[in-house]
């Protein structure tokens, strides 16, 4: 019975130390800025989701500043899923002026719940391609298996956030480009805006309807401002999602795989391994079970790096897996039910651990490489000491004594039986001159 009342006091504490959003009809007036720049591939949609999951936190809205060319298709539909599936108001934001969100940009556009652009802005362009990124060189696509979802996905966005569903069909069949307000008067968003201050100043009192049905206003009067820059394994899959990244390790990969079965050398190929890992990775592959991987891969890596002479590359190359894995892994993900303030304390907890145990394992490993490098010495002062016979010795006959838990070969003046005590009184080369002593030593002789 005491049993079941710890177990259920424990989880008294537990909840009692989570937080859950509480959502109701209007916003704080929390607002989380991100930053979507550049191509739009699989970081990306971490980033956005991570946003996502930070507003929902502190029940405000989350901003999303476009300015990009597009990206994959597929990493596209996952942000559009996302933002149907979030419980705060997404608001798309095309900007700084000169700048645009083409193609995949486009699309996310539609499917934020507040549309708005800066002056001099552009959008459209939103007919798939295929593009080659050794060449550069990129084609329409044209099949009717892409084109019609891309089409449907396009129509029933605009329909959903009551925009022009004429307009947002022309973007894909005709790849319509428009400029800021020439959007607002065809009725493609909501607001133009010079500044993001202007921005959140337009949309205060703005009402949305959410895709679950709840209606919300949004209150940016007084606004507490958050730029989150995206945790470090959304940046770890940005930089590996980037096209000529990804294929630059997905062919290294294989090219060491197939050396170092092919030629014996199969110490090398974890690295192989590892890079595919990577490469599948960048390309959409689970962050999750890629993270395992490479842990995996690397312990496996330094195992093999113990048993062989040196500490080189597969040894350095164990640790960098590691630690990569440990970054993708979503231990602190802004969804976790527990408060910011915890897991702050539990994250600089965790680091400064991880400091500390680092430079314990760098010193050690210093350490190790010194030991290793360093070149067998002996030692020459040995005039002195007293060590045992081990075979007879004499004048014209060398034999080997037990000095200081060590084989020496030596040679004297008199006769020396097994088993007697020798003192040494000279050295000629490796060979010891020792002499017979009858009581044994335990210092050198002055």
């Amino acid at each position: 019975m005491s049993k079941w009342f710890i177990l259920i006091f424990l989880v008294i504490i537990l909840v009692s130390l989570t937080t859950y959003p509480v959502y109701s009809t209007e916003t704080s007036n929390h607002v989380i800025i991100i930053e979507v720049t550049g191509s739009i591939d699989y970081g990306i949609v971490e980033l956005v989701k991570e946003g996502i999951e930070r507003a929902e936190a502190v029940n405000g809205i989350l901003v999303m500043v476009l300015d990009t060319p597009g990206g994959l298709l597929d990493a596209a539909m996952d942000i559009v899923s996302a933002i149907r599936t979030s419980n705060v108001p997404v608001v798309g934001y095309v900007y700084p002026p000169g700048r645009g969100a083409w193609s995949a940009g486009t699309l996310i556009l539609l499917a934020t719940h507040v549309a708005a652009m800066a002056p001099g802005t552009i959008i459209g362009s939103l007919q798939p391609i295929q593009y080659n990124p050794a060449t550069g060189e990129y084609e329409l696509v044209n099949e009717s298996k892409i084109i019609n979802p891309v089409l449907e996905l396009t129509s029933s966005l605009a329909s959903d956030r009551g925009r022009n569903v004429t307009v947002a069909r022309e973007f894909v069949l005709k790849n319509l480009n428009l400029e800021a307000r020439k959007a607002l008067k065809y009725g493609v968003i909501e607001y133009v805006a010079s500044s993001l201050d202007e921005l959140l100043e337009k949309i205060n009192g703005h009402v949305v309807k959410l895709d679950n049905g709840r209606e919300v206003t949004i209150i940016t009067s007084g606004a507490i401002v958050e730029h989150y820059r995206g945790s470090i394994r959304a940046n770890i899959i940005h930089f590996f999602s980037d096209p000529l990244i990804n294929g630059l390790l997905a062919t290294l990969g294989i090219l060491i795989l197939l050396f170092g079965l092919l030629s014996g050398h199969y110490i090398i190929t974890p690295i192989g391994i590892a890079l595919l890992i990577l490469s599948l990775i960048g390309a959409g592959f689970s962050a999750n079970l890629g993270s395992i991987a490479l842990i995996m891969i690397g312990a496996i890596a330094l195992g093999i790096e113990l048993v062989t002479p040196g500490f080189g590359v597969l040894g350095f190359t164990g640790i960098v897996l590691i630690a990569l894995g440990i970054a993708l892994m979503p231990l602190f993900a802004p969804g976790w039910l527990i408060s910011p303030e915890y897991q702050k304390a539990i994250f600089w907890t965790g680091v400064s651990f991880a400091t500390v145990m680092g430079v314990i394992t760098a010193f050690i490993v210093y350490k190790v490489i010194q030991a290793r490098r360093k070149p067998p010495t002996l030692k020459l002062d040995l005039i002195g000491l007293v060590g045992k016979a081990i075979e007879e010795i004499g004048p014209n006959k060398e034999g080997f004594i037990k000095l200081m838990g060590e084989y020496w070969r030596a040679r004297s003046d008199e006769e020396i039986k097994p088993g007697d005590h020798v003192l040494v009184v000279a050295k000629d080369g490796p060979i010891l001159i020792v002499k017979k002593t009858e009581k044994p030593l335990t210092k050198k002789l002055s």
